[in-house]
């Protein structure tokens, strides 16, 4: 019978083994090494049926209507009322007794409003005409279901999360990122529950790289999953499961670079690598029940000349000591204050306002929702988009200040604006990838690996093998792509972000008709079979209105917007104009209005 020891030499053979296996068959497309690869490999928690999205909206009840000042005072009769009112959203359920309860009414929604909203937070993008009228049909629990279940849904909630961990290749190692990615991918496919995430992350390289001394990482870890920074006595003590971590660097065989990379350090030890009974109280958190975390070396580990110190490469980590290493995140999801926090979030996403400080209701309904749903984040978003708050227009009056008695009224994401532009238009553009904030990192190794691995991202390289940063550079003009060294996305209305896109659109549109290469074909912007050179008349520029609109802003035109065109093409008549003459200047007027950069 063999030794424990011995069994733990062959363990960590075994490993070193897997892994010289795994770096000779380097794969650009398949970089993810991490943690992520461990969880979420079955099948989803859900089936993604949610019930909730076809709530029959109660009538506001006939009652004297609540003063601005204050929030609404719920009654007996209102309690009564809300309770009969038989809802199964629970957004729904927590806005009653202070929308339809207390006598305010919601606003109704507009079909065309309500489709453009969905695809814009869902999708990364504004719908065609066509997509509008082939998946806005029915009622929303369906089209809610349809665009959940899309690839678009999974990555534009990809790029949310690069935003939120700050993914950048010159701070983590590459495949970490795309570890954090594939693993926030199994998140929004509902194979991982929302507390085991938040455990992954809590030991992910991306975090632990990331930060660089072990409170850094622990108010990283408070900041993203409970909303707020930790108090100095659980700064302090949660460090302590943090003492193992180092900030090194991977030489990678097949990139031929040094890649910045998470170590585990074996601390707590005594000269002989045991336990030591005086110092592990340095690895031990007590504030949360008592958890040790000390790890102990084996043939994986070598000797960091910088530290002096045994440490171990994150690769080369068992499953088992992922498993330890993961405690922060354990410990935090036992908190109600977690479930809140992560139910906020998705509230603030898709309203952009803080409704649960308002109606907290609305927040102890979801965070019931989600439990229920064992976790299943996806549960939450699906309440949130067929709820009566997101599903209400934003248009029109409404008799009370209360902000959840009209709908969302949000700007648009750089690239959001930039996709929907070049689509609608039929520009050919570049694109980022939100994994590789830094491309230009991997060019200077100039190994053969790294130009496969750019060729496998959404970065494009040009005819000289460079990164082409055209996109990413009027992107980042406007707040988008962000590089995530220092600082992440913003959004700003300015003069130099309006400059920027008046010029990007005058560029589509090209309506002073000078010569370009890159200004849209006509064919996009005239009707069928007409061709630009056309002499124009009223109802021909009634046509190109009604395209246009259908075209580049995905809605039908209403009969006053058709006046107009038609009246502007009687007073392009007495010039003589052109079709051309006519639509590309009308392509400018609408992809420069603010229906194209607010929702």
């Amino acid at each position: 019978m063999p030794s424990s020891s011995f069994k733990l030499v062959l363990t960590a053979l075994a490993v070193v083994l897997a892994s010289c296996s795994r770096d000779k068959g380097f794969d650009p497309e398949h970089l993810a090494v991490g943690p992520g690869g461990l969880v979420g490999n079955g099948p989803p928690l859900n089936e993604g049926d949610f019930a909730g999205g076809s709530d029959v909206l109660p009538a506001a009840r006939e009652a004297p209507l609540p003063d601005d000042s204050r929030p609404p005072d719920c009654d007996g009769q209102c309690v009564a009322y809300c309770n009969a009112a038989n809802l199964h959203n629970p957004v729904n359920r927590g806005l009653c007794r202070s929308l339809w309860g207390v006598g305010l009414s919601h606003r109704p929604i507009q079909h065309a409003e309500a489709c453009r909203r969905l695809f814009v937070d869902m999708t990364g993008r504004l719908p065609t005409a066509e997509e509008a009228e082939a998946t806005c049909t029915g009622n929303w629990d369906a089209t809610v279901k349809e665009l959940m279940n899309s690839s678009e849904f999974i990555f534009v909630n990809q790029r949310r999360a690069a935003d939120r961990f700050l993914y950048s290749n010159e701070v983590v190692n590459l495949q970490a990122i795309y570890d954090m990615d594939r693993l926030v991918e199994k998140l929004y496919r509902g194979k991982v529950p929302y507390d085991q995430f938040a455990a992954v992350v809590s030991a992910h390289p991306v975090l632990t790289r990331r930060h660089a001394a072990p409170g850094d990482k622990v108010e990283a870890l408070f900041r993203l999953f409970l909303g707020r920074p930790p108090f100095e006595h659980e700064k302090a003590d949660m460090s302590r499961l943090y003492w193992l971590w180092h900030s090194g660097y991977y030489d990678h065989p097949q990139l031929g670079s040094r890649l910045p990379d998470a170590f585990i350090r074996f601390r707590c030890l005594t000269k002989e690598g045991e336990v030591d009974p005086v110092k592990k109280g340095e690895c031990t958190s007590v504030l949360w029940g008592y958890h040790e975390l000390v790890l102990t070396p084996d043939l994986r580990a070598s000797q960091d000349r910088q530290i002096n110190e045994l440490t171990v490469w994150n690769g080369l980590l068992s499953p088992e000591e992922w498993g330890q290493l993961q405690m922060p995140g354990r410990v935090l999801s036992q908190e109600v204050a977690f479930w809140e926090r992560a139910v906020d979030d998705v509230l603030e996403l898709y309203l952009g306002y803080d409704v649960s400080s308002q109606v907290p209701e609305v927040r102890s309904e979801l965070v019931r929702w989600l439990l229920d749903h064992q976790g299943d984040l996806r549960s939450v978003h699906h309440a949130v988009l067929t709820s009566a708050a997101y599903l209400q227009s934003h248009e029109g009056e409404t008799p009370t200040a209360y902000r959840w008695t009209y709908g969302p009224l949000k700007q648009l994401e750089a690239e959001v604006w930039i996709d929907s532009m070049a689509r609608n238009t039929g520009y050919t553009t570049s694109t980022c990838d939100h994994r590789l904030s830094q491309p230009e990192n991997l060019l200077r190794a100039g190994s053969l690996s790294t130009y496969r691995v750019l060729e496998n991202s959404r970065w494009s390289l040009d005819a000289q093998g460079k990164v082409d940063t055209r996109y990413a550079n009027l992107a980042r003009t406007l707040g988008g792509c962000p590089e995530n060294i220092v600082g992440g996305r913003f959004k700003v209305v300015s003069i130099l972000t309006t400059g920027t896109q008046l010029s990007f659109v005058n560029e589509l549109c090209n309506p002073t008709l000078e010569p370009s290469q890159t200004a849209a074909p006509i064919e996009r912007l005239l009707p069928e079979g007409v061709e630009g050179a056309r002499a124009l008349t009223p109802e021909l520029a009634r046509d190109v209105a009604a395209h246009q609109y259908r075209t580049l802003l995905g809605r039908a035109p209403s009969a006053e917007e058709l006046a107009e065109a038609q009246e502007a093409g009687g007073q392009c008549l007495l010039t003589r104009c052109s079709a051309e003459q006519f639509a590309r200047p009308l392509c400018f007027a609408m992809l420069s209005s603010a229906e194209r950069l607010f929702y």
